[in-house]
């Protein structure tokens, strides 16, 4: 059934005025716009004319032709915008930067309309983010296809009649309207993309065409595409980097056994970053997506047009990989540090785990859609020759969810071998490298080789993860412009959105993490591959010199990676899961989420456009303001957990109860944006520019809501493990932003021109952390190591045997004590060893008991309480050279920030420093003549700041993205007039991505990235 909302009404109203104005009012000048843009120089002329004609800062991009962008990726095209910077998945643009600020504090607009997003990033190639949560307000710009877009413009400077929330930048994307294009004209394209990522060559279909009648009074766009692109990449992953301070005298707090040898030791005190493990991986992607846009314009008379409109987008991915792993059993004795004065990080490093720990195998399937449906209606009348109307109303809907097997992001099923033994890594290398020497003495077939007889089944994980974003709007605009120098600007809108995140996480164990039963994998299921032969760009044959060092001596080294077991998680998950009382579809509940924020904004500006002169020079002031009310309700769901039980060494699992708490919050801001735009034109060709405009952003969805979420800690908290809480703050203000900007034009040529600009904004209400530690929900602690507890008196009982309390000891013992039926000689039954441990870890765990003390949480809640500066310059130069054909496109952005990231500071603090900021510059050489066009396209983006916290654990520990350098080739041919072939060559050099913590040496991920070819053939009719 259908409810009339306050946008059914304002539509209905809006078209009962609309039609019957037509025999009321005055004839209005014929308002036809002529566009014919061809080839790369025609497309920068009309993109440095709107740049020209601009009030305020405002950059560019136009279609060469109907249904051909200059880049193949809407977000590639816009990196060669100054101040315009992008972050990759899986090698392709997704979101854009602008001066600083990533996509959450950008506005995307299209035609004018605010867009909802939608974007639960499962499926990167990293597989650490396998567990993501939507909580964006970024639009995806990979699931829009180029060719259906006639131009972006990207609003550097704030400006009343645009809707507030990109502080970094609105960007309007503009498709095609048929009453505006002077022709009727179609394009239908193909094109081939070879992916040396993916496997063989994949299609992508397009097509667009405009039609109107001999009157121009009634007109049809359409747009259609389709593409398929596989994909892949391999990489390199480390789950952690523990932060101790360092002490000599307390070796086991850095997994050294007595008499262990280190190198290079850091001062005392001095901050260490120690990894937790080393993941070896491939993923193969395959994406299908998939476009459709129609326009419909009517005009019944010279001074009214009718436009309807529809947008459908739906990218689906499908992903399977696999990662091979060990982790580090804190036996080390050998360790070598690197030098680093602030943040010291073992380079090389040796254990010898008796018995052998696991080897595991994490095989993935996972699945994900994003869909993006839009309808709207305009309606533009003249009143009379000096007033123009418009009303505008839109309704979106952006999704983003699992769309894999039962309907789940993610499908985990972790197979592992007991038989890592002696183990030895290098950090120090470009890609961080393990050598194991395999013990199956004790589970396995005991032939000294690593074979489908010494694995079985460990744990297996399926996440659901959803995010949908509702908009519902209208706005009523107005000019009234009588010829002379004076034009008034006005409007009022009212815009409503809805945000659901919904995640739930499930998890079995089922022959434990120390591997209970090996060898009853069923046959067929598992295949014996190799994840480093995979790999092109890196050595992957171990850690030199191994086998010299191994132990027992004589021993021969495994590399990580040359031996793998691969298979289908499903597959194996159907096959497994009933034979240990398991439902695949249904495992046990251990994180649940379901979160709403609702905001409803109403909008009033006004703005007023003067021509005249400044001391003899034409000039153009723009001045304007902007007032918005904003109500927020934030609304969740919140799961109560009953107790955080002690799996193994350093695992734990959250048991959810059965129970719901329902908890709401509502907030109310209000806003006045003015903005001053004043430009002078020095001369014919010289323009000069300031502006001052005030905006603002949103706090991100996450921080506003009202439910708490907990997180176990990475290891017993008697060893200095910490467990984590955060909760939302529905009452937070938006970022505000006051901005200056002065810039200089010079256009000296048709297609060429010269400019320099500065930009400073100071930004306050930035959102930093508040944090408390503090008990919550009443869950106990079973590893304090208190007196009087279970875990005390496994600590007594070790040191009395003169046995360090290391993490798979400490909980050995506890378990033993803590199940006396099956252990009736108590810690007399201990042995000391990884093979009498990974008995105890795959039949016992401990749960917290009376007595236990409470556990304490470090909880961060957000809050306004930080201000920055953002300052920064931009130069660009485009040149071409007469008709010789040859020119060129250059550009250099600096971005500098007043609070930066201190990676020396104690762990224990929460930071608060900039996020994304980095200086870019963009190359491209460009020949186009007599047909053929030809562009190198080279940019560069230096390092940067992604995260001050990473969201994998508690653990404060700051993400930076290393610089990036791609360089791209394009070239065309046009055989006809209407037929034009071209070919792309995407990422030459196959740059790839890589992602580090407090020292460049705390690598998190490596990708591998590979180039694309496309080759296309375009007709036009």
């Amino acid at each position: 059934m259908f409810n009339k909302t306050k946008l059914s009404y304002a539509v209905s109203g809006a078209l009962c005025v609309m039609v019957a104005a037509p025999a009321f009012a005055q004839d209005a000048p014929e308002q036809v716009e002529q566009i014919e843009v061809r080839g790369v120089r025609g497309s920068l002329s009309q993109s440095m004319n709107v740049k020209r004609q601009s009030t305020g800062v405002v950059d560019a991009i136009s279609a060469e032709d109907m249904g051909k962008f200059p880049d193949t990726n809407l977000a590639e095209s816009l990196q060669r915008i100054t101040g315009v910077s992008i972050n990759r998945v899986n090698g392709e643009g997704s979101e854009v930067t602008v001066r600083g600020f990533g996509g959450n504090f950008n506005l995307i607009t299209l035609n004018g309309r605010q867009m909802p997003a939608a974007n639960v990033a499962s499926i990167t190639g990293n597989p650490l983010d396998q567990g993501a949560s939507g909580t964006t307000r970024s639009f995806d710009f990979s699931n829009l296809a180029s060719e259906g877009v006639s131009g972006i413009e990207v609003y550097k400077t704030g400006r009343a009649a645009v809707p507030s929330g990109g502080i970094g930048a609105t960007i309007n994307i503009n498709t095609l309207k048929p009453l505006s294009q002077g022709e009727n004209r179609a394009s239908i394209g193909a094109k081939a993309m070879k992916d040396y990522s993916g496997d063989g060559v994949t299609p992508e279909l397009s097509g667009v065409a405009n039609w109107s009648n001999e009157d121009n009074t009634f007109g049809v766009a359409v747009f259609g595409s389709f593409q398929e692109r596989d994909s892949g990449s391999r990489h390199m992953s480390v789950e952690q980097y523990q932060l101790y301070n360092w002490d000599s005298t307390s070796p086991g707090t850095f997994g050294l056994i007595d008499g262990a040898t280190v190198t290079n030791a850091p001062e005392e005190g001095q901050l260490v970053a120690m990894p937790t493990n080393l993941g070896l991986g491939l993923n193969e992607d395959n994406r299908e997506r998939l476009n459709g846009m129609v326009t419909l314009q009517f005009a019944p008379s010279e001074t009214l047009t009718l436009t309807a409109d529809a947008t459908y987008a739906s990218n689906t991915i499908e992903s399977t990989s696999i990662v091979d792993g060990v982790w580090f059993a804190r036996n080390f004795n050998s360790m070598e540090f690197d030098g680093n004065p602030v943040v010291a990080t073992p380079i090389r490093f040796t254990e010898d785990v008796d018995g052998g720990k696991d080897f595991f195998f994490q095989n993935l399937v996972m699945g994900a859609k994003d869909e993006l449906k839009s309808f709207g209606f305009n309606a533009d009348w003249w009143a009379n020759d000096t007033l123009n109307l418009r009303f505008d109303a839109n309704v979106a809907k952006a999704s983003s969810g699992g769309n894999g097997p039962y309907g789940k992001n993610v499908i985990r099923f972790n197979v592992a071998g007991a038989t890592a033994g002696w183990q030895t890594m290098d950090f120090g290398l470009d890609m961080p490298q393990a050598s194991v020497v395999i013990d199956d003495s004790q589970k396995g077939n005991n032939n000294g080789v690593f074979d489908i007889a010494d694995v079985g089944p460990q744990v297996t994980r399926a996440i659901s993860s959803d995010q949908t974003s509702d908009v519902q709007q209208f706005r009523f605009d107005g000019t009234w412009d009588e010829g002379s120098d004076v034009k008034l600007d006005f409007g009022l809108g009212y815009m409503s959105t809805e945000m659901n995140q919904v995640r739930y996480e499930t998890e079995a164990q089922l022959g434990g993490w120390g591997v209970a039963d090996v060898g009853n994998i069923p046959e067929g299921l598992l295949d014996v591959t190799c994840t480093a032969c995979a790999f092109e760009d890196h050595d992957m044959s171990g850690v030199a010199g191994a086998d010299s060092i191994a132990m027992p001596a004589g021993s021969t080294t495994v590399p990580l990676g040359s031996v793998s077991f691969r298979g289908n998680a499903v597959d194996l998950l159907n096959a497994v899961a009933p034979a240990y009382g398991f439902t695949p579809g249904d495992l046990p509940a251990v994180a649940s989420d379901n979160n709403t924020v609702k905001e409803d904004i109403l909008s009033l500006y006004a703005m007023a456009t003067m021509d005249g002169e400044i001391g003899g020079f034409e000039a153009n002031l723009v001045v304007g303001a902007r007032y918005e009310k904003t109500d927020v309700e934030s609304i969740s769901l919140q799961s109560v957990p009953e107790q955080i039980i002690w799996l193994s060494d350093n695992d734990f699992r959250i048991q959810l109860g059965n129970g719901e708490d329902a908890l709401s919050a509502k907030h109310s801001y209000e806003a006045f944006l003015p903005n001053i735009d004043l430009s002078v034109n020095l001369s014919d060709d010289l323009k000069a520019r300031v502006s001052y405009s005030m905006t603002l952003a949103r706090p991100a969805y996450n921080q506003m809501y009202t439910a708490t979420s907990i997180g176990a800690p990475g290891r017993p908290t008697y060893l200095g493990g910490v467990a984590s809480g955060s909760r939302g703050n529905a009452a937070l203000d938006p970022l505000e932003s006051n901005n200056f900007d002065l810039s200089l034009e010079y256009y000296y040529g048709d297609s060429s021109m010269v400019s320099v600009g500065y930009y400073r904004k100071d930004v306050d209400n930035f959102v930093g952390t508040q944090q408390v530690s503090q008990p919550l929900f009443g869950l106990l602690d079973a590893t304090s190591g208190a007196e009087g507890t279970l875990s005390g008196q496994a600590i007594a009982e070790l040191e009395a045997r003169g046995l360090a309390v290391t993490e798979r000891d400490f909980f050995t013992m506890t378990a033993l004590l803590a199940n006396p039926e099956a252990y009736p000689g108590g810690a007399d039954e201990f042995v000391e060893g990884q093979a009498f441990a990974d008995s105890v870890f795959a039949n016992y765990s401990v749960s917290p008991q009376a007595g236990d003390p409470e556990l304490q949480f470090e909880v961060t809640q957000p809050v306004n309480n930080q201000s920055a500066r953002i300052s920064g310059y931009e130069f660009a130069w485009q040149h071409f050279f007469g008709d010789s054909g040859f020119g060129y496109q250059a550009n250099f952005t600096i971005v500098d920030g007043d609070i930066g990231y201190d990676i020396g500071a104690d762990p224990s603090i929460d930071q608060f420093a900039l996020e994304g900021l980095s200086d870019s510059a963009n190359l491209v050489l460009i020949y186009e003549k007599e047909g053929l066009s030809t562009r190198v396209a080279y940019n560069w983006r230096d390092s940067f700041l992604a995260e001050v916290n990473r969201g994998v654990s508690a653990v404060r520990n700051p993400l930076f993205v290393d610089e990036y350098k791609q360089l791209d080739l394009n070239v065309s041919y046009d055989f006809t007039e209407d037929f034009t072939m071209s070919l792309d060559v995407i990422n030459l050099l196959e740059e790839g991505a890589r992602q580090y913590g407090r020292s460049y040496n705390n690598t998190f991920f490596i990708q591998e990235l590979d180039r694309r070819i496309v080759l296309s053939a375009r007709y036009s009719f």
